[in-house]
Formats: C-alpha cells, sequence, structure tokens
C-alpha cells in the first residue's frame, strides 16, 4: 500500500521453472516436453519438442544482483562462461513466498502473474496440436498450485489453445472449474476464426472471465505469415520497438469490427504492454471511421468506439512508468491500470518511486484508480 493507496500490479510474471514440465506435463508428453539444454559458451536453450527454440535466443547468463536493474540476456557481451537458466532467474520468478517478499518489501499488494517462455513457445508448434494443449494444461495446474497459498495476492492468468468452438468452450469450462477468473487470449487466432473467437467470449463472458491479451502473443489480424510479429528485417531496432504496441490496436480495430462489444456486453479485455498514451488519440479516428461507414450503410457496432471504452469500460490498458500520463484525459485515467512486468528487464528497481513520479501531476481519484482501484474492480466483479 502506498500514502494509503491500494496497490495492484496489473503485469507481471514467472519464469517457468526447470521441473515444470517434468512434474506436470500428461506422462505421454514428457519425452518430448519443453525442456532447457545447458550451453554454457552461448546461453541455455529452450528446446520444444526436441529442437531449439527460433525465436527464444538465450535463456539465462548472468546472475541478478539484488537491487540492481535486471539485465535482457540476448544482449549480454561475449566471451566467458553463461550463468545456466537456473541460476539466472531470482526465486520470486516461480517460488510464491519469494514473490510475496518482493511484493511486501515495495507496497505492491496484489499482482496478475503472466508465463514468460509461454508468451513465445506456442507460435513454434501447431495451436489445435495436442501438444500445445497439454502444455497449457501442464502450465495452469503448475501456477495453481504455485499461487494456491497466497491468499488471492497471486491472480494467475491460465493459457488456453485454440481448437474447434466447442474445444475452446469445453477449455473454458475446465479452467473457471480450476479456480481460474483470468485467461489469456487464446493462440492461434487468425482472420477467418471469427466462429471459434465469438464462441470463447460468450463462454468467458458467461464465466464472468477477464480476457487479457499480452504483447508478442496479440493477433494483428494482417495478412502476413506471423499473425502476431510485425517486426521488419530490414529496419533498426528504434522502429521495430516503436511498432510493437501495433498488434494491440490492429487487434482493438478487429475486436469492434467484429461487433463482439455488443454481442458480449458484459466481457472485459485487458490490453498488456502496449501502452496506453495512444488510445484517446485513437479514438478519435475510430469515432470518425465509424461515423463514416455507417453513413456508408455499415453498421459494425451499436455505438461509437469511444462509448465501449470509456462509458461502458469495456477495454483497460496496463502501462509501466516510462510514459508520461499527465496528457491523458480524465475520464480516460480510469481506463489504465499499473504495470511493473518484473522480473523481465525494464522492471523499476524502485517501483514506488517511479509510479509516484509519474502520476503525481494527476487529481487523486486518478491516482487511486491507475495504482489498484480499476483494477480491484475488474477482480471483484463490482460494478462498473
Amino acid at each position: 500500500m502506498w500514502n494509503e493507496y491500494d496497490v495492484v500490479d496489473a503485469d507481471s510474471h514467472v519464469m517457468e521453472p526447470l521441473w515444470l514440465w517434468k512434474d506436470y506435463l500428461d506422462p505421454e508428453f514428457r519425452e518430448r516436453g519443453l525442456t532447457v539444454q545447458r550451453d554454457a559458451l552461448d546461453g541455455d536453450k529452450l528446446m520444444i519438442d526436441s529442437r531449439p527454440s527460433r525465436l527464444v535466443r538465450r535463456l539465462g547468463g548472468v546472475r541478478p544482483i539484488p537491487g540492481e536493474e535486471i539485465q535482457d540476456w540476448n544482449h549480454l557481451p561475449p566471451g566467458g562462461e553463461y550463468a545456466s537458466y537456473r541460476d539466472s532467474c531470482m526465486s520470486e520468478s516461480w517460488d510464491a513466498a519469494s514473490r510475496l517478499a518482493w511484493m511486501d518489501g515495495r507496497g505492491i499488494d496484489r499482482t496478475w502473474l503472466f508465463p514468460s517462455l509461454g508468451l513465445i513457445w506456442p507460435r513454434e508448434v501447431d495451436p489445435q496440436s495436442a501438444y500445445a494443449k497439454a502444455h497449457h494444461r501442464a502450465y495452469n495446474r503448475w501456477v495453481l498450485d504455485m499461487t494456491s497459498g497466497s491468499n488471492e495476492r497471486l491472480v494467475p492468468v491460465a493459457q488456453l489453445s485454440l481448437g474447434s468452438a466447442e474445444e475452446i468452450a469445453s477449455g473454458l469450462q475446465s479452467i473457471g472449474s480450476a479456480g481460474f477468473r483470468h485467461v489469456a487470449l487464446p493462440w492461434g487466432l487468425r482472420p477467418g476464426h471469427g466462429e471459434e473467437l465469438l464462441r470463447f467470449c460468450r463462454e468467458a463472458e458467461r464465466m464472468e472471465l477477464t480476457i487479457h491479451i499480452h504483447k508478442v502473443a496479440i493477433p494483428h489480424f494482417l495478412p502476413l505469415e506471423d499473425a502476431c510479429g510485425l517486426s521488419s528485417p530490414d529496419m533498426g531496432r528504434f522502429f521495430n520497438h516503436v511498432n510493437e504496441t501495433l498488434p494491440g490496436q490492429l487487434f482493438l480495430a478487429g475486436l469492434l469490427d467484429s461487433g463482439i462489444p455488443d454481442e458480449c456486453p458484459e466481457l472485459r479485455w485487458v490490453f498488456h504492454e502496449c501502452n496506453a498514451g495512444w488510445v484517446p488519440a485513437w479514438l478519435d479516428r475510430a469515432d470518425e471511421s465509424y461515423a463514416t461507414i455507417r453513413g456508408q450503410g455499415a453498421n459494425p457496432l451499436k455505438r461509437e468506439p469511444s462509448h465501449y471504452v470509456l462509458e461502458r469500460r469495456a477495454f483497460f490498458f496496463s502501462t509501466g512508468t516510462g510514459e508520461n500520463l499527465s496528457n491523458t484525459p480524465e475520464e480516460f485515467r480510469g481506463n489504465i491500470l499499473m504495470a511493473t512486468d518484473f522480473p523481465h528487464p525494464g522492471t523499476p528497481t524502485d517501483p514506488y518511486g517511479e509510479w509516484m513520479t509519474a502520476i503525481q501531476d494527476l487529481p487523486e481519484t486518478s491516482r487511486a484508480d491507475i495504482l489498484g482501484r480499476t483494477a480491484r474492480r475488474i477482480m471483484g466483479g463490482e460494478s462498473r
């Protein structure tokens, strides 16, 4: 708690431990399950069905130093021996007691937990395969066990594989029965999967689940080979880093164009690592487009897009300390959630100091909403 504000970290992660797949995978998949192969000369490798990942460059490399910035394993200097994946991860990455102690030391009351490797490896397998589904089930079992004694301070987000509309519905029912109240968008959605998406949304709404959409796993619905990656090999890291928020913007447009906010009016969506400052200006354009298309006889929605964001409060956006929120309209601040992204590179070493600086010019009501009140409303199902 900071200055009497309840604090909810809307985007933090686990680093999946080495024993997860060994202990939690269905027996028939354990021989082919995800593993980490030791490589002291170049950094450990994530092995997917016995082949190295093409998207994960390196796992581990350097032991973390408490209180210092978390290093990016992919950009360590060459030479010497790289620390193992396990030694490079803090115990807070996968141990509940350590994570709660870390939170207590920083005044954070609750946090949503997302996978790390689980955001990436599904992009390298068939999302409808038994292999993918087994690994998601294993992760869900493990993370429920990991968070079970936290008095609901650690809030896990379930993973789900894409399948037929019926399989998605049954998968959601299993997730809800296990105790999850939050689920990530199923991996593998592309144009033409409208029936699966609508069935997923209807079932999630019926079960009062919140849907989370996280960077690197957001379908952009463009006719490109990779449904989530928009990076350009012809451009530099700055170009690609700036444009990492684009899939979130494109997917939001796709949701509105599908009419799902009208089909599922009680459903709540949370976008992560897409930033938030672009949303008000984007809504101006979206409302203009809505008026133009409606004038041409098309009517994808009953109301203008800003209604679903600002009045209905169906869409929320987590952001870090690097974004200037002082220029955001007051009516939009109830859609913004704070996030640390712990334990990934970029995690603030002093969340309290950095966040209080980021919101110091905002009214007290806005500060309370951003720090945790809005997240608690989402988690508690309170009226908007």
